[in-house]
């Protein structure tokens, strides 16, 4: 399969999982590509101005902002939902041009007073699922409510067997609210180039990279991951530049993404099911006095959040979990993960999003996609008050 016969093949595929139109998919190599290209479509038509989204986020989320001369402007998250779900009119003025609807781990929610603002106020509504592969907000009626949706294909997503790729869906309702920035937006997207020849090479060789690092003693690691990054054999997931508001030169994908992209999506009917069917069991049977939990809805989760009532239980459930084998995540902390070199060049003040200061180091994420007695021996491991 050529290139060009893996990207429709992709694109196609999309569109019949999400109801749309294959044209109005573009593929990247990573998410954060086409979103740095989303938002300089955006200063380019409506000038520099900010961007409202989430510190309860990856460092890879905000940084297409940055580098396209955008500011990023925090409002704090909602705590059932771990996300933004409301906006005060405080942070809206007229250098607002958009703001970022993000779905944590895969909690939807209800976004319609988001949408609703967004489309009072003329801003460009950008969805970030990345946690949620070919799932969007939408109305009661099945409309979708975004006007760009960012999806990935990437490490640590739901799609467990893929490591890169990401797609950026426009809403071809945006050409009526702004042709100008439509058609900005389409321009941009269509006109990424493949990757070279070294990027291609680390790209297909990162599951045997990263084999070697993750089969090496545990004190040897971080010395030598810095060193396969160094002689450019190992594209991580998050660069160490990334924590400095940088970003790499956008990308396509390439004919071995798309194939593993295409197989990956194949199963995701099943790989959704497994993940509902373990949320269902996490909160029908999971249950301590030293967390509450926060997902209640039986959805196909990237992960499963509980908050403890302290940051000193949350790391002692983390420590006994992964001791015990288990893949535990502790998505976002810290804020703007894993952490800026500086929080003044992401323009971030703590003191504006209490929500998320105080959450975030009291969260720990479950895995979803383990088969059916593991998530059963979690809810005892975690369920067994102190």
């Amino acid at each position: 399969m050529s290139f060009e016969e893996s990207s429709k093949a992709v694109r196609q595929k999309l569109a019949k999982m999400t109801d749309t139109d294959p044209n109005d998919w573009y593929l990247c190599l990573k998410a954060r590509f086409g979103a740095a290209l989303v938002f300089n479509a955006l200063r380019d038509i409506k000038g520099y101005g900010e961007v409202i989204t989430t510190p309860y986020t990856c460092i890879t989320a905000i940084n297409p902002i940055l580098v396209s001369g955008l500011k990023p402007v925090y409002a704090d998250i909602d705590k059932e939902f771990l996300s933004t779900t409301s906006i005060k009119n405080t942070l809206i003025h007229p250098r607002t041009r958009a703001i970022v609807m993000q779905h944590t781990l895969g909690m939807i929610g209800d976004k319609t007073k988001l949408a609703k603002l967004a489309e009072d106020r003329n801003l460009l509504l950008v969805e970030d699922s990345a946690h949620c592969v070919t799932r969007m907000a939408r109305t009661k009626g099945g409309r979708i409510l975004a006007d760009i949706s960012i999806h990935s294909f990437g490490v640590e997503k739901v799609l467990t067997t893929t490591k890169f790729g990401g797609a950026i869906y426009v809403n071809p309702s945006l050409k009526k609210k702004n042709k100008e920035l439509y058609e900005e937006i389409c321009v941009k997207l269509g006109q990424l180039k493949e990757p070279g020849h070294l990027l291609n090479l680390r790209v297909k060789t990162y599951r045997f990279h990263n084999g070697v690092l993750q089969r090496m003693p545990q004190f040897v690691k971080p010395g030598f991951r810095s060193l396969q990054i160094k002689l450019g054999l190992l594209e991580p997931a998050i660069y160490p530049f990334e924590q400095e508001a940088q970003q790499d030169e956008p990308k396509n994908t390439n004919t071995f993404v798309n194939e593993k992209i295409l197989e990956s999506l194949a199963k995701l009917k099943m790989n959704y099911a497994r993940r509902e069917s373990n949320v269902e069991q996490y909160n029908k049977h999971m249950n301590s006095k030293h967390f509450e939990k926060l997902s209640h809805i039986n959805e196909p989760l990237l992960a499963y959040p509980i908050l403890f009532k302290d940051q000193q239980k949350a790391q002692e459930a983390y420590e006994m979990l992964t001791s015990s084998g288990y893949f535990i995540r502790r998505w976002y902390y810290p804020l703007i993960y894993p952490g800026p070199k500086s929080i003044k060049r992401y323009y971030y003040k703590p003191e504006n999003t209490p929500i998320a200061e105080d959450i975030s180091p009291r969260v720990l994420c479950l895995p979803t996609d383990l088969p059916a007695i593991e998530t059963q021996k979690i809810i005892k491991l975690i369920s067994q008050d102190a």
